[in-house]
């Protein structure tokens, strides 16, 4: 059965392995379909699309948007594909994507000092240009904060850094600046892309809520739910599906793969574990063509 991989991170924000590194893996394991959707920038994407055209793989332009919902104190992450773009004008931090990308990164930048601060407070002092190089690119984020911690010997392991200091309601965890959910999905939809829900299984409503969200995100654009995701459950992903066919939306997934310890699934799945057919995309896949094609 063949298999995709529609969710995966790399240096040019908070994964291990660069662009093209992440292209030679999936080649490796004979993906169909491959994408990276790296956290609010496109930095990779030049990239992975030439180590992609070199492998003759089928290579879809990503990007994952930190979002702001309705829902007063709630966030999430929502991607955004771009079959058949032009890959300079995803760069162009002229137009109105390349804009919002700049000012959900500035929100990392306005973010990351603060963030310092409360960790002095607690006793760990580390500077932002040990962050910086560690991050390496234009997106600085908490995981960066935590591999200094790290090597500084503050804790012992990446998932202690957050579950002691910088995960939300801990010592060291500020708030920074989202797009609104629905702008962002009309910022996608203008831009000639497909919005997508990330892992909503993370996301902190009951049942009936989210499906109302679905139902109202239709209405502003939403093209998918990522049904299939490492974490979820089989119940989980069964109620997803049914969301998705009672508004019409398309299913997608993928590892979120990083290259981290303790991840729940390694680039492209396993046989016998998480992995994402093909055919359980197959709507998604065929969106992708039609809009390829209107370029």
């Amino acid at each position: 059965m063949e298999r995709v991989d529609l969710h995966t991170h790399s240096t040019a924000s908070d994964g291990i392995s660069s662009p093209a590194e992440l292209v030679s893996m999936a080649f490796e394991k004979s993906l169909s379909l491959f994408s990276i959707t790296d956290h609010d920038t496109f930095d990779g994407i030049p990239e992975g699309a030439a180590a992609a055209t070199k492998l003759g793989m089928e290579f879809l332009p990503g990007i994952e948007l930190s979002v702001d919902l309705e829902e007063k104190g709630l966030t999430a992450h929502l991607l955004g594909y771009f079959p058949g773009i032009d890959i300079p004008e995803l760069l162009n931090s002229s137009t109105l994507l390349g804009k919002a990308i700049s000012f959900v990164q500035g929100g990392r930048s306005r973010r990351n000092p603060r963030i310092l601060e409360k960790l002095a407070d607690n006793g760990i002092y580390i500077e932002m240009d040990a962050v910086e190089l560690i991050a390496g690119g234009d997106v600085v984020g908490r995981p960066h904060i935590a591999e200094v911690m790290l090597n500084a010997g503050y804790i012992v392991s990446m998932p202690e850094a957050f579950n002691r200091f910088l995960a939300k309601g801990k010592p060291a965890y500020v708030e920074r600046d989202r797009l609104p959910v629905v702008r962002a999905i009309e910022i996608i939809v203008e831009s000639g892309g497909l919005p997508v829900m990330a892992h909503p299984g993370y996301i902190e409503m009951d049942r009936e809520t989210l499906r109302d969200f679905f139902r109202r995100m239709k209405g502003h654009g939403l093209a998918g739910i990522e049904t299939y995701y490492p974490t979820h459950t089989s119940s989980t992903t069964e109620r997803l599906k049914s969301y998705a066919r009672e508004f019409q939306l398309v299913v997608t997934g993928g590892t979120d793969y990083h290259g981290r310890n303790n991840e729940a699934a390694p680039l492209g799945g396993t046989d016998d574990g998480f992995h994402v057919d093909l055919e359980d995309v197959e709507e998604f896949i065929t969106l992708c063509s039609d809009y390829g094609r209107r370029r």
